[in-house]
């Protein structure tokens, strides 16, 4: 990965306030050429759209904060050298975080290419992906060899994040794109590392980011100060939970009182696991959503795991084929957060 710090983190201009895509004229930012305005569409804390550099297409982020002092805005000379400085920390501590995810790179996660300032703005380049976002509704229904793949893919790059000591911190669907290979099996890339860090220097409870859909426990415990740790066994209860949309088409199951998982093993009610699964996949996932980071599964467990798991998926097929036809219409693949039954 190429680090590029503008010219020496120095004051320059603000870039001008884009024009509509009527108007937009194409302008460069740094070595790449932006053809379309950026849009801040499903993203609360940046901008980004695509650039060109020659003749190779990448996706490009603009971070909204924080802003460099640029010699045009008039600012106290103290809260100005406080600003530059606050802004070196943040792109020094981002660098060091890109970094080490290119170092752990699988070829699986779609790392940064360049990463750097110009003008008055943050910016992270990484290559095009036009793959699609994880749709559970469709890989649900294919076989346990093709969900098999995907998850001991995931749970490969996950696991060297987690040997670098990465929390990717945003684990959900929108950040897991669908590809399918030559051979006609799925494959994944994992995107939007924007909320990672190092587990050894996570981020202040009031900047902790992500989707509260996939919170691990501890997650809404440190940001409430009651936990100052968190590892990547983050990671693991969040891929928990996207294991068991990929293998059933929907989440665990929690009582209607609760809002999230998290919040209902916070609670004392454990989530409710597909009673269709093999029961080598639900105690997988018991082991994945443990409510303590250190009775919970690692990732690299997970795929200790799942690399036993095709032999085990050929035996149960086997005994699913011979059991009655009554018994198998017995146990449905999906049922309704709203059964009674299950409480």
């Amino acid at each position: 990965m190429t680090l590029i710090i503008g010219k020496g983190l120095t004051g320059e201009d603000k870039p001008k306030e884009q024009p509509s895509p009527e108007e937009f004229q194409p302008y460069n930012i740094g070595d790449y050429t932006l053809r379309a305005p950026l849009t801040s569409n499903k993203s609360g804390f940046s901008k980004w759209g695509f650039c060109w550099k020659g003749d190779t297409e990448f996706f490009i982020k603009e971070f909204l904060s924080p802003v460099y002092p640029d010699d045009s805005v008039e600012l106290n000379p103290t809260l100005r050298e406080k600003r530059i400085e606050e802004c070196i920390h943040w792109f020094e501590q981002k660098s060091h975080i890109y970094n080490t995810i290119v170092a752990a790179q699988t070829g699986n996660l779609v790392v940064p290419v360049s990463f750097f300032k110009f003008k008055s703005r943050f910016y992270l380049v990484t290559q095009k992906v036009s793959e699609n976002a994880m749709d559970f509704a469709i890989l649900s229904r294919f076989d346990m060899e093709h969900k098999l793949i995907v998850m001991k893919v995931l749970a490969n790059s996950f696991a060297r994040l987690a040997e670098h000591n990465v929390v990717h911190a945003d684990v959900k669907p929108d950040n897991l794109l669908i590809k399918q290979t030559n051979g006609g099996f799925f494959t994944m890339k994992i995107i939007d590392f924007d909320a990672s860090y190092l587990a050894d220097y996570p981020p202040d409870p009031d900047e902790i980011q992500g989707d509260t859909v996939y919170y691990a426990p501890e997650t809404l415990l440190y940001i409430i100060g009651e936990c100052d740790t968190l590892t990547p066994k983050v990671d693991v209860f969040a891929m928990g939970i996207i294991f068991h949309q990929l293998l059933t088409g929907h989440m665990p199951v929690i009582k209607p009182e609760y809002d999230y998982i998290y919040e209902s093993i916070l609670s004392g009610d454990e989530p409710k696991l597909d009673p269709a699964l093999p029961e080598h996949y639900r105690q997988l996932l018991v082991g994945m959503l443990q409510k303590e980071p250190e009775n919970r599964l690692s990732m690299q467990q997970v795929l200790d795991l799942l690399s036993g798991f095709r032999e085990k998926d050929l035996a149960f097929k086997k005994a699913e084929s011979a059991a009655p036809k009554e018994a198998s219409q017995a146990n449905p693949g999906l049922f309704s957060a709203t059964d009674d039954d299950l409480w």
